[in-house]
């Protein structure tokens, strides 16, 4: 893409967690942030462990001198946390290893360039196939599902600014200063499939971030897609969002290319966002990243 690339000092280490230390993973992100030659960040992965540098990162730092901090998975802890405290702008999007995905990127390359390359709004189409192949394990047979589009789950339209990532994470942010407010929003949530829990886990996950006491300022909800483990239809997923009180009269979009199937597009999270659902048809454009 034309980026020159470089690695904080401490990126290859590896604790008994299989990451590096809390103390070395923020001496990377605050070095980063003060270097004048770095303009974005990514994560170099998801997995376990983004929460215990929220509390450490210098986010009076951040909101002066903003960057594109970019990744997907628990480093969503991270990106409301940033957007929470600083009003900064991040990217729910690839972590530096997707891309190393050599078969099946064109979607992800594309719109991770026009979120981050470009201003002008983005028509986000959906993707015609997805995968949930460990495709790092095995770069050439690639196993691919036909995609059947977005899901309009609850009629209407909306507009706001966008909030969310992997739904666990925001719960987990709950009652805390590094909590983005949900006034006027458009909320993304995904989260990998993980058998019959599945369903209850989102269930859960909604009705929690459901009391909070700016829960009714939510415009629109947008669910990712889930993976083939959780056997997610959209006719359960439409009963599973009608027993929900406080998304009765809120538009609905579900089957969405972010998250952990691939391809995914790039969110702008703090970046505002258009969504329609009618006639079993739905559309998702970001207006501002």
């Amino acid at each position: 893409m034309g980026l020159t690339v470089s690695f904080g000092r401490h990126v290859r280490e590896c604790n008994e967690h299989l990451t590096t230390s809390p103390r070395h993973r923020l001496e990377d992100l605050n070095e980063a942030m003060i270097s004048p030659s770095v303009k974005a960040i990514l994560a170099v992965t998801g997995g376990m462990g983004a929460l215990q540098i929220v509390d450490g990162i210098d986010y009076q730092e951040i909101s002066a001198h903003p960057k594109i901090f970019c990744g997907y998975s628990d480093v969503g802890h991270v990106l409301n946390a940033i957007l929470a405290r600083s009003g900064v702008t991040t990217y729910y999007g690839p972590n530096f290893t997707t891309f190393m995905m050599r078969n099946g990127a064109d979607y992800v390359l594309d719109h991770f360039k026009r979120c981050i390359f470009t201003d002008a709004p983005i028509e986000i189409e959906p993707a015609d196939r997805w995968s949930e192949d460990a495709w790092h394990k095995d770069q050439e047979n690639r196993n691919y599902h036909d995609a059947d589009g977005y899901w309009a789950i609850h009629e209407g339209e909306a507009e706001g600014r966008i909030v969310g990532g992997n739904y666990w994470c925001l719960n987990m942010l709950q009652g805390s200063s590094c909590f983005p407010s949900l006034r006027e929003t458009i909320l993304f949530l995904e989260s990998p499939a993980d058998g019959k829990a599945t369903l209850m886990e989102l269930d859960n996950s909604l009705r929690a971030l459901s009391l909070q006491p700016e829960f009714s300022a939510v415009r629109a909800l947008v669910l990712g897609r889930f993976g083939s483990r959780g056997g997610v239809t959209f006719q359960n997923l439409s009963a599973l969002i009608d027993q929900i009180p406080a998304l009765h009269q809120v538009p609905v979009i579900a089957n969405c290319d972010f998250g952990h199937t691939t391809p995914m597009f790039t969110l702008p999270i703090g970046g505002r966002c258009k969504v329609n659902a009618s006639h079993h048809k739905a559309s998702v454009m970001f207006t501002s990243h």
